[in-house]
């Protein structure tokens, strides 16, 4: 008879702890306990953690941006699909995902052709589940959402994340439609959403497409008013999008 194993315990996650950090005094005796059990076990690692902690991150290209570095656009490098080859008019969300990428630093992705050959070892570009098990193998920490806010994305944002979010890209503002598109979001102001759109320049109101290829689509101002609703589609917490904070 085989002897029952002992249940495994959750892993501990100290991130979320440090999240929860108010500077309350039993917080405080919680991380001094840490910090002597540390010191006298191994004190190597506790003076590696410390130095890591304190480090200044790169200017750009870290995975975990500096709020005192962030700037309004990010600086996030701009891919077109349309120059991906014969099947680039639908590669959207490998381009805008791939833009995100290259800006937080993943090694060996350098512009969108780089990603798009990882997501095809698992299924097509259009997938969503091939790019979850994609951004998995490249140790990416990333969420796909059906329900983010437009507060949610200005704070993603406000944080040093760019998000790929997807939109309904056909037919007038005030019926969107059509199979979807992804648009990177780089910035904001008080009325506009700053956005890299991998295929060209949108014609928002109307849907459809005022400028197609090249770099007609780096850097473009969306307004709210007629992007939100073919991002909000369902309302204001139905937003579609890869957020990588």
């Amino acid at each position: 008879m085989e002897t029952p194993e002992a249940p495994v315990a959750d892993p501990i996650e100290l991130r979320s702890a440090a999240k929860a950090y108010k500077n309350l005094s039993h917080q405080n005796a919680a991380w001094q306990q840490l910090q002597e059990r540390l010191r006298t076990n191994d004190p190597e690692a506790l003076r590696e953690f410390a130095e890591l902690f304190r480090a200044d991150p790169p200017d750009k290209g870290t995975a975990s941006p500096s709020p005192g570095r962030v700037t309004n656009p990010l600086k996030v490098p701009y891919f077109p699909q349309l120059d991906n080859g014969p099947e680039g008019w639908r590669q959207c969300q490998t381009s805008a995902i791939a833009m995100c990428l290259a800006y937080l630093g993943t090694p060996n992705i350098k512009d969108d052709t780089n990603y798009l050959k990882v997501v095809q070892r698992y299924g097509d570009t259009i997938s969503q589940q091939a790019h979850i098990l994609a951004l998995k193998a490249l140790g990416v920490r990333a969420r796909f959402r059906q329900n983010m806010t437009q507060g949610e994305l200005l704070g993603e944002l406000k944080g040093g994340y760019p998000v790929a979010i997807g939109i309904l890209h056909h037919g007038p503002v005030s019926a969107p439609k059509g199979g979807g598109h992804y648009i990177t979001v780089i910035g904001h102001t008080d009325s506009q959403w700053i956005v890299h759109d991998p295929f060209g320049e949108l014609d928002l109101v109307n849907g459809g497409w005022a400028k197609r290829g090249g770099t007609s689509g780096k850097a473009l101002r969306y307004s709210f008013r007629n992007t939100n609703p073919r991002w909000l589609c369902d309302g204001p917490s139905s937003g579609w999008g890869w957020s990588f904070s």
